[in-house]
């Protein structure tokens, strides 16, 4: 993402007459906040480097927050939005990605006014280009709380043991009770080729034979090695990811402003129905 250039007629001619960027979210969920954030962070550079603009969405807390994976100190979050403006809280983090740090989401959404949400999203349109890529990390949320659970497009990250299917497959149940999703993908965390095609072959029954679902095998991620960066995607399955064609107008497709509105929308859902923006429970 990169500032915008300074306004003026011609510029203000070539957005009236430019057709609509292109715009996709994708959020990232998983009963396990460290292997969440690993694949939020991998699949972040995967796009980025395949040239498309990130914004990375981060609502995890420390440890688990994807600012340390990046080598980014996020000084401010989404709570500092009212004073700051929804631009000067993105930091660039490499690869085509920027960062904005938001472990108070949904209780900073649901504070502003409809009128504070139309100006912010107001501001970042006339200040920076508007991602092709919100990539939502909702590690440590409960999939009812988490704003990854309202992305069109989203990648559940199964941990690589037996043990932990049914925790994963009830964060499926959970996200896509809350906000049906479109596109599942399931990507197998610290396991071999054959173990995790094993674990993703047992969730995806169990997803469509319960919940009508059917989810794809994006592949899987070695066991990460501590201080070691997260392992990219191959390029064949990043190129799926991405050339996965967005919904079409009129099937629920919106773009980046009205993605804020749902986001907010769901934000204050939460707070009508009186649930507590807290971390995700220990199962």
């Amino acid at each position: 993402m990169r500032l915008a250039e300074p306004l003026d007629q011609a510029t203000g001619l070539r957005r009236l007459f430019a057709p609509e960027p292109p715009f996709r979210s994708l959020g990232v969920l998983g009963p396990d906040p460290a292997a969440a954030t690993r694949v939020s962070v991998a699949l972040a550079r995967g796009l980025g480097r395949r040239g498309g603009r990130v914004l990375l969405l981060d609502e995890a807390n420390a440890p688990h927050h994807a600012g340390g994976l990046l080598g980014v100190l996020a000084r401010h979050t989404l709570g500092d939005a009212r004073q700051q403006g929804l631009p000067s809280l993105a930091q660039p983090a490499g690869d085509g990605i920027v960062l904005l740090a938001a472990p108070d989401g949904p209780a900073a959404l649901a504070a502003w006014s409809e009128a504070e949400l139309r100006d912010l999203a107001e501001d970042w349109r006339a200040r920076v280009e508007a991602p092709e890529w919100l990539l939502v990390n909702g590690a440590g949320r409960t999939p009812e709380q988490a704003l990854a659970a309202t992305a069109d497009e989203r990648v559940l990250v199964l941990p690589g043991t037996r043990n932990k299917l049914a925790d994963a497959y009830a964060v499926l149940k959970q996200a896509q009770a809350r906000w049906s999703a479109s596109h599942w993908r399931v990507l197998v965390d610290g396991a071999g080729e054959d173990t995790a095609q094993e674990l993703f072959a047992s969730l995806a029954d169990t997803a469509r034979r319960f919940l009508g679902l059917e989810a794809d095998y994006l592949g899987h991620l070695p066991r990460a090695r501590a201080g070691q960066p997260p392992q990219l995607l191959d390029g064949a399955r990043m190129d799926r990811l991405a050339e996965q064609p967005p919904l079409e107008a009129g099937a629920g497709r919106v773009n980046f402003e009205q993605y804020w509105q749902r986001m907010w929308l769901h934000s204050r859902m939460l707070v009508e129905t009186g649930r507590p923006f807290g971390r995700q429970a220990r199962r």
